[in-house]
């Protein structure tokens, strides 16, 4: 692991899985999760990319910065992570709140990036959403990460994900990430989501784009996903079922195999 210095005494935590002369694969976790969320798909794509992941602003090992964030903030984090191991050009998958800052590096940074995946996401953020995560930002500030544990878990995962046994260790595991997270990491990060607003730009975007939704998915609906795939040029669009939003936990293998074909 490696510390990106952001200022006097912070940093952003990121990890660069060298593979020379391969090309390079950045990925980009969830609110409430750190760079583990990608452990299924990083063992999948080691031997054939270098791999970047990062932990964000107050999630994971990264500094509890203090909020609000914003997108433009969260997006020159990865353009930061990018200079300073002097990648010029990388694709991109991003799930939740990464999704939503692929969107983003897509209208401001096209030339830095390749192919570009945008999983389990919004483009925007409808007055009922934005009431949502002032509940949540009140839940948090009140009870800590530890209050939206449940909650978390039964968006994240389909109701026979979580009944299922053997996954026991895949929703422990969740649920450390949501409780690592740090209070300023949270709520900084839902005060940029509440004001996510790129539906109306997002026509402008040239990079080849794939759009994943997940068919249970509450979140970050079907319906609103295959939308931002039709007004998006050099775009894909593909709906998993039966799961719900953070997919490439529940089904890593079929989440794998789409990105690699993507990415081929």
């Amino acid at each position: 692991m490696s510390k990106l210095k952001i200022g006097d005494e912070q940093f952003i935590n990121y990890e660069f899985i060298e593979n020379v002369g391969k090309p390079i694969l950045v990925f980009s976790n969830s609110l409430g999760s750190d760079l583990t969320m990608w452990d299924p798909q990083v063992e999948y794509f080691r031997n054939d990319f270098q791999i970047v992941r990062y932990d964000k602003r107050g999630h994971g090992n990264s500094s509890p910065f203090e909020g609000p964030y914003s997108f433009d903030m969260l997006e020159n984090d990865v353009i930061k992570i990018l200079d300073e191991l002097k990648i010029n050009k990388a694709n991109f998958i991003g799930l939740s709140m990464g999704g939503m800052t692929s969107i983003g590096l897509a209208l401001r940074h096209p030339g830095r990036f390749d192919k570009m995946v945008c999983c389990a996401a919004r483009a925007d953020m409808p007055p009922p959403a934005i009431e949502a995560w002032d509940q949540r930002i009140a839940v948090v500030k009140e009870k800590g990460t530890d209050g939206v544990v449940q909650g978390s878990l039964e968006r994240w995962f389909s109701e026979s994900f979580m009944k299922d046994t053997s996954n026991e260790n895949i929703i422990k595991k969740a649920s450390e990430m949501i409780r690592k997270t740090s209070v300023n990491g949270y709520v900084g990060s839902c005060e940029a989501i509440k004001k996510l607003n790129y539906l109306r730009e997002i026509g402008k975007v040239k990079n080849d784009f794939l759009f994943v939704s997940g068919e249970k998915d509450v979140g970050a609906p079907a319906l609103a996903m295959e939308e931002m795939h039709h007004l998006t040029p050099n775009s894909k669009y593909i709906c998993i079922t039966d799961v719900a939003h953070v997919f490439n936990l529940e089904k890593p293998n079929e989440v794998n195999k789409i990105l690699a074909e993507f990415l081929s």
